[in-house]
């Protein structure tokens, strides 16, 4: 889909919670086609309104979601950053408008893409 969010004229950016080690592995063995930056202060994800919960692994939604991601051929490798700490999405257009904003509620708890490509128009 990233050539759809590029037709609209997005950039993409992701923002991970593990040190900087972390943050290259994974850039290198994902082979992101966008710039990944880490927070390991959690200090954007507390910008965001984007919660921890100690409870966010082990949720019944948690444990399907984590079954949904087996079944469709993804592995959990190993853990790094902070596991409680919930993600989500922010589309922020020109000028710091918020076009959409997704705050998972729980592990594996997703922004769908399409939704976040109609959030640009």
């Amino acid at each position: 889909m990233l050539p759809q969010f590029a037709a609209k004229g997005a950039a993409l950016a992701a923002i991970g919670n593990g040190n900087l080690e972390h943050a290259r592995n994974f850039f290198a063995d994902k082979h992101l086609a966008f710039p990944l930056y880490t927070d390991p202060g959690l200090k954007a994800y507390s910008a965001a309104g984007f919660i921890k919960d100690v409870f966010a692994l082990v949720k019944p939604s948690a444990v399907r979601n984590a079954m949904r991601a087996y079944n469709s051929g993804y592995r959990q490798t190993a853990l790094q950053g902070d596991a409680m700490q919930l993600g989500g999405v922010l589309v922020i257009a020109p000028g710091g408008r918020l076009l959409f904003r997704q705050a998972s509620t729980t592990a594996g708890d997703h922004a769908r893409p399409e939704d976040i490509l109609q959030s640009l128009g």
